[in-house]
């Protein structure tokens, strides 16, 4: 692991460990004690393999934080073929750093609580984070995390809809896991995110975690990375 990756870790660590830390937090987590107590004793015995699976660990039970639905959200979700809450992992936030700048303005499409974005902004802090999620008790949530991380209100939008309803356009970096199956109704989804990201009239980058857009975008996108589990594209 370079230096670099190594910083960004060490980030990532310490903002896990203040969201697990914090009073508003644990009271809406459950048992959040024990996973903070095994990352922090990998942490002093410099134990790689414990620190990774110890980290991931924290970082899954963060992540999943808020995962319920009213019935009409539910409803949606089916109808439009949803995944619900799936982490998209730590890989891509370290490698989107070299992307996101001081400047940018990040969507993620299916955001959950907003875990990536909020951790991406204490990795390259940004203009804004565009958090699109149809979850509102998610979004109750995520809210809850940004002030534990002390996250301004001015750098984090949340939005409570279908992304099929929501304007991206101003965003420079599209963050996206599997929001939906690509059959069905769920197709829908991916042709009107790929009809958004067509539309817009400027450089874009797009992170797709376990990709099922590709084929839904036309040849102004191409891809610049993959390794099997993310996807990167670019519009020049």
């Amino acid at each position: 692991m370079s230096q670099k990756s190594r910083k960004q870790t060490s980030i990532i660590i310490e903002s896990l460990l203040k969201l697990a830390t914090e009073p508003i937090v644990q009271a809406e987590i459950p048992n959040l004690d024990c996973y903070v107590k095994k990352l922090s004793s990998a942490l002093r015995e410099d134990d790689s393999s414990s620190l990774e699976t110890n980290l991931l660990n924290l970082y899954a039970q963060l992540h999943g934080a808020g995962s319920v639905y009213s019935p009409c959200e539910r409803k949606l979700l089916a109808e439009r073929k949803g995944y619900s809450c799936h982490p998209g992992g730590l890989s891509p936030l370290i490698k989107a750093v070299q992307f996101v700048r001081s400047g940018s303005i990040v969507a993620d499409i299916g955001a959950g609580n907003g875990l990536q974005g909020l951790l991406l902004q204490c990795l390259s802090p940004h203009r804004k984070t565009i958090q699109i999620e149809i979850s509102s008790e998610m979004i109750r949530t995520g809210r809850i995390f940004q002030q534990a991380l002390g996250i301004s209100d001015n750098r984090i939008e949340w939005i409570h809809d279908d992304i099929i309803n929501v304007s991206i356009k101003t965003a420079d970096f599209i963050y996206i896991y599997l929001p939906a199956k690509p059959l069905d109704a769920g197709k829908e989804v991916y042709e009107a995110i790929a009809n958004k990201l067509s539309m817009m009239n400027r450089p874009l980058v797009i992170f797709s975690v376990a990709d099922c857009l590709a084929k839904f975008l036309n040849g102004q996108f191409s891809i610049f990375y993959t390794d099997g589990h993310l996807t990167c594209f670019i519009k020049e």
